[in-house]
This record gives C-alpha cells, structure tokens and sequence, in this order.
C-alpha cells in the first residue's frame, strides 16, 4: 500500500549559519520516517521587514513564495532561538507576513509543533511561548510543546550534528504528533 507522503515545512527562527534550532530542523529532516518528508526553510533572508503597504500586488515575491510553501505543507514544525526572551524577529516577520492580508492567513487550521534550541538553561522557552500565542493569533491548530532544548551546545558533535538521544527522541516525537494532526486525509 502506498502511503502518501505527510509534507513538514521545517521553518528556522534565525538567520546564522551555524543555527542550533537550524541544526535541529536538520535532524529532524533526516529521522523522518516514511511517509513523513521534512523541508527546511532556507529562505528567511530574503523576506523583507513587514510593511503594509507592500501588501496585494505589491507583496514581494519571496513572501508569495513562503505563504506557498505553508499552504502546500500538511503541518508546520518551527525550532527558534531566544532573543532577549522573546521570540526572534526574523520568526515574528515571517509570522506577520504569512498571516497576512487580515482572514487569510496561511497558518489558518495548520498544524503547527514549536520546539527551541539555547545554550542557556531556558532551551527558548520563553521565545516558544511567545511563538505559540502568535500562532494562535495567526488562526495556527499548536500541537504540544513547548520543548526546549537546553545548554544545547552540548549536544552537537564536531560535525554540526544533534547527536543526543534525548533530543533525537523528541524530535521523534513532535513528528509524530504533527503526523498524528494531520490526520488519515492526508
């Protein structure tokens, strides 16, 4: 019986090449166990900030392209850092944007998993409680979480990897639930 595939856009709240969260997205990707296929989200650089004015015709194709993306996913999994406890801007605009124009929100009814990564003792659990009432506010179905992941330098190996069996865990986990939300239809 051919199964068919369940779509996870992998969405990272940081722009920085060496990202942990982005690392976690990675990981993420690679223990997807059929049906399940994560896609990383490798274009926040290139979204401008949010302006209104910007908006219908003028809205800037990189932003056309992620509320694309978001619609054609079955579910949605976001891994972010912490910036000074809150959630980061680069999230928060891309947030904006695909919530936009008012009542069309790309995140409406989707499933939506948060997890953060930090080298603090928090993991961004603040910045994912923030996160998860901006979902909620961009009409986003929040599955679990949160789920820090604390003092996170310690868990990447010499090659850029999440490597902890823990982490790994979760990570098993949160696909699991976002697979679970999506539901027999898909």
């Amino acid at each position: 019986m051919n199964e068919q595939p369940i779509r996870i856009l992998a969405i990272p709240g940081s722009l920085r090449r060496d990202s942990y969260n982005t690392m976690l997205l990675e990981a993420a990707r690679q223990l997807a166990p059929p049906p399940v296929e994560v896609d990383v989200f490798d274009g926040a650089g290139q979204i401008p900030l949010f302006n209104q004015d910007s908006e219908g015709d003028l809205t800037p194709s990189p932003v056309l392209e992620l509320r694309t993306r978001i619609r054609t996913s079955d579910a949605i999994l976001i891994a972010s850092p912490e910036y000074n406890g809150s959630i980061t801007g680069v999230l928060k605009n891309l947030i904006d944007w695909a919530s936009r124009p008012y009542g069309q929100s790309a995140f409406a009814g989707k499933a939506v998993s948060v997890i953060g990564a930090s080298p603090s003792r928090s993991g961004a659990l603040r910045s994912q409680q923030t996160t998860i009432g901006v979902l909620t506010s961009a009409e986003a179905t929040v599955v679990g979480g949160p789920h820090p992941v604390k003092r996170v330098f310690r868990l990447v190996d010499s090659e850029g990897r999440i490597g902890d069996a823990g982490t790994l865990s979760m990570l098993r986990g949160v696909l699991a639930e976002l697979s679970s939300a999506v539901g027999p239809d898909v």
